[in-house]
């Protein structure tokens, strides 16, 4: 494989955390542990007032931090908005703590709210609030389990806890790709439906020819929460979110070094990147980036599998090669097969792989059949989103 051009590296913006005084997983309001729950285990009245009430969809009920209500505030709810909050166990305070994690809030309110010191002893200062400084606290880039006893009891006071912190992907996954598989993206420009080409080219301006070159657009080359809004409706629209943006179309590409962690860290390393390397001025690539897939040992096939490859997409082959025009779907990978023999998956027994348990991820536990349990695996974010707007770390 011919060497990649050099990585451009946004920022991941981190979910903004708090100090308090209070201890681990200890909140100043009960949690609505509906709200913690995948879509699919709700009942049809829960379902429908998230969705028609709310304006919830599946996905977005799965992912924290990306329906729009997420962003109001309880006084900025319509009546409408609060009665349906109220019937799925929310109030003012659950919904300000929990939801919207006081983010609405000017730097005054917060204050009066008694939650300014939580961000004060994070870092975040009032110029930071209001972005009229583009450096973030320094706890925009760290994982929960970066984060100090202090820190993590911050982070409560302000509802946050690992789940929520880390972005829980609540959608099932019966793949041994660590995020659902979004089969809609590998069909060729000319099988997508008025409506998707539309959507792809008016929001997101991709044209035929690099919706059917992956790695080409644009677009692709920055993370979901850096999208500019109209792309990210966009993307939201054809049915992305943030994990499987970040992983299947940027591959992390755009991701500081710093945002590497357990094993998406073994992955990077695994194919022989280095800090150094990654850098934007490095032009010193590794041998893995001039290597074809057949050409990977099994623990590099793995580590590219962790960051969202296949033989396909590595070896840059354009969809309209591997997409079966008559049966309309693609030829390269299936949602969920059994993990190829060829991949060594077992590189991340001591992390695990997203959000699975160390221990279950050699390729017996990748082996589908009617009784496994993976459908309903949780699988937990490797990207992690923003508190206040998107930082862009250059």
């Amino acid at each position: 494989m011919m060497p990649r051009s050099p990585r451009s590296k946004a920022a991941v913006a981190v979910l903004a955390a708090s100090i308090a005084t209070v201890s681990a997983n200890s909140f100043p309001v009960e949690k609505p542990v509906t709200r913690f729950k995948p879509f699919s285990s709700l009942d049809t009245t829960a379902q429908n007032i998230a969705v028609e009430k709310l304006g919830y969809t599946e996905q977005t009920w799965n992912n924290h931090g990306l329906a729009d209500v997420e962003r109001l505030r309880w006084s900025s709810l319509t009546s409408n908005q609060r009665d349906a909050a109220v019937i799925l166990g929310f109030g003012e305070k659950s919904w300000d703590c929990f939801i919207n994690h006081y983010e609405s809030y000017s730097w005054d309110e917060l204050e009066t709210a008694g939650v300014q010191e939580h961000y004060r002893g994070l870092g975040w200062t009032e110029a930071h609030w209001t972005q009229e400084t583009t450096e973030p606290p320094y706890t925009e880039s760290r994982w929960w389990d970066m984060l100090t006893d202090t820190e993590k009891a911050a982070a409560n006071g302000i509802c946050y806890f690992e789940e929520n912190w880390d972005k829980l992907d609540m959608n099932p996954n019966p793949s041994f790709f660590p995020h659902p598989l979004p089969e809609f993206r590998y069909k060729p420009w000319s099988e997508l439906g008025t409506t998707s080409q539309y959507i792809a080219s008016g929001m997101m301006n991709y044209t035929e020819e690099t919706w059917n070159q992956l790695n080409t657009a644009i677009v692709e080359k920055n993370t979901f929460l850096n999208l500019e809004q109209s792309q990210r409706d966009g993307a939201l629209e054809l049915g992305f979110y943030t994990h499987t943006w970040d992983c299947y179309m940027n591959h992390y590409l755009s991701y500081f070094w710093s945002s590497f962690h357990e094993d998406l860290r073994v992955a990077v390393e695994t194919l022989g990147w280095t800090e150094e390397m990654w850098s934007d001025d490095s032009t010193v690539y590794p041998q893995s980036e001039e290597k074809m897939w057949a050409d990977l040992t099994p623990d590099e096939k793995a580590a590219a599998t962790r960051l969202c490859y296949f033989r396909e997409i590595w070896d840059e082959e354009p969809i309209t090669m591997w997409y079966d025009y008559d049966a309309k779907k693609n030829t390269a990978v299936t949602a969920d097969g059994p993990v190829p023999k060829d991949i060594n998956l077992d590189i991340f027994q001591e992390t695990g792989y997203a959000g699975r348990d160390p221990g279950t991820v050699g390729v017996d536990a990748y082996t589908v059949d009617s009784s496994a349990s993976l459908c309903n695996t949780v699988v937990t974010s490797i990207a992690l989103a923003l508190s206040m707007g998107l930082f862009l770390f250059v």
